[in-house]
């Protein structure tokens, strides 16, 4: 699922690739440095067989999803996480229940499926912008405390926190900064 793929990665992976064995029409030896195998990405990307953004390379085409068994695991678990609401439990054990790999579940985060907020805190995207949103109205009603958010919520305490936590590092992250001077 992962949609991109950093360049020195690449590179060392090209590196790193082992030879064909003697007699073969592939073991010829990669007499390629480093700066000749970006230069081929640099062709690559001019020509369109990959889109550069940054340090980062992907292919044109490439969306990024599961095959269709841990698609469907996947399904079942961010359902089960809708139901809770905004209680989930932790996700790792649903997850190791249902058949889901950590490297899945990380894929499912970098996809923005799934929205860790905390420490074993996991929202479906859905009901990560439907708590946001409710969030965002309670701060417009007053002071928004962690026992407040706590109980418009119907949640723990641990949730409130790292709820409220992680709304005001996005809130940050977005806050156009101010020019010095």
């Amino acid at each position: 699922m992962a949609t991109d793929v950093r360049v020195d990665v690449v590179v060392a992976a090209v590196r790193a690739t082992p030879q064909a064995s003697a007699g073969h029409r592939g073991s010829t030896p990669l007499t390629l440095d480093d700066a000749a195998v970006r230069r081929v990405i640099d062709g690559m990307v001019a020509g369109g067989a990959l889109i550069r953004r940054g340090h980062r390379l992907r292919l044109p085409d490439h969306r990024p999803r599961l095959d269709p068994v841990m698609r469907e695991r996947a399904d079942r678990l961010l359902d089960g996480l809708r139901e809770a609401g905004a209680a989930p439990p932790r996700v790792d054990g649903p997850a190791a229940r249902l058949g889901i790999t950590p490297a899945a579940l990380d894929q499912l985060r970098r996809s923005g499926e799934l929205v860790a907020v905390g420490s074993g805190i996991d929202y479906p995207a859905d009901v990560w912008a439907s708590i946001a949103a409710r969030v965002d109205r309670l701060t417009q009603r007053g002071p928004l405390t962690v026992a407040r958010l706590r109980d418009e919520l119907r949640t723990s305490r641990r949730h409130a926190e790292a709820i409220l936590v992680f709304r005001r590092a996005q809130r940050r992250r977005h806050r156009p900064r101010r020019r010095a001077g």
